[in-house]
């Protein structure tokens, strides 16, 4: 059964709300097709397809610039988003126009993906996650944004609405954990931020190697060179016009790129309440991030 439920997800005291649709209790962009996102699961895939999977702001676009330069061979004139869509916000109808192979960003959990089953399937999947403090603030941004969200809050109200996962793509730990849970698929790649942080040029040749692609050190550094922040943030074919309505005076879709931002935010009461639940969620599972 299908919910078409664009909601208020979480009034606060202060009369400042979110809105999101939502399919199956999974809640996304309230611009976003739920008739579309409920037909995702049942999209064909081909040998070659190539997906860049993440929970919201945790590196996407530097995927994909990372990924077009290697398809391209270093040189390309075209936009990210030209290159590589991102399947939920084009559609039906212009996603099944594309050719195989193909290559596509998504947000979706693990068993919304096509097939449902991506470790199961002939197409390959780079999956980035981001620690969840960092991800907290960069999609507070995000809220505040896109004029879609009807964000009218601040970040001690939007705190509240990542703790219980009522913000676009819902609580990080569902979605990172679906994905971890199968990263020794040998078509999966499990990646993190703060490692592209750390090594970049290295992470250019894992993505590479992943995609099938063997670079020399003077291409490795060619794409490297393009994939920086500082790079990425004064390239128009890399800042992503999502051709959503934006709120005036917002800050830019590219904002900072760092480690550690979320410091600027997190009361320490925040910090504290956020580490006992990451404590308790995380236990176990190997999965360690950098909060630097």
């Amino acid at each position: 059964m299908l919910h078409y439920c664009l909601q208020e997800r979480l009034k606060m005291s202060s009369g400042s709300i979110q809105l999101l649709r939502e399919f199956d209790g999974f809640p996304f962009n309230p611009l976003l097709d739920a008739s579309w996102i409920a037909e995702i699961p049942d999209y064909p895939i081909s040998p070659g397809d190539l997906y860049i999977a993440t929970y919201p702001k945790s590196g996407t676009t530097w995927t994909q610039q990372i990924v077009s330069l290697i398809q391209w061979g270093g040189e390309k004139d075209t936009h990210i988003s030209s290159d590589i869509p991102w399947l939920e916000s084009i559609g039906k109808d212009s996603a099944r126009a594309l050719s195989p192979p193909r290559t596509l960003k998504t947000h979706l959990p693990y068993d919304m993906m096509p097939g449902r089953d991506p470790a199961n399937s002939i197409g390959k999947y780079i999956y980035i996650a981001r620690n969840p403090k960092d991800v907290a603030v960069s999609l507070y941004y995000h809220a505040k944004r896109y004029a879609a969200f009807q964000f009218t809050g601040d970040w001690d109200c939007f705190f509240e609405l990542f703790m219980k996962g009522e913000v676009s793509c819902g609580l990080w730990f569902h979605h990172i954990f679906g994905w971890w849970e199968h990263k020794d698929a040998k078509n999966i790649l499990f990646l993190k931020y703060e490692d592209l942080k750390k090594d970049l040029p290295a992470s250019v040749k894992t993505i590479a190697q992943f995609m099938g692609c063997s670079l020399d050190d003077a291409m490795i550094d060619k794409i490297t060179k393009q994939s920086t922040f500082e790079s990425m943030k004064d390239d128009p074919l890399a800042n992503l016009p999502l051709g959503f309505p934006v709120v005036s005076g917002s800050t830019p879709f590219i904002r900072k790129g760092v480690i550690g931002d979320w410091k600027n935010h997190f009361t320490d009461e925040q910090s504290t309440r956020f580490d006992a639940e990451y404590t308790k969620r995380m236990s176990g599972t190997g999965l360690v991030f950098d909060f630097q």
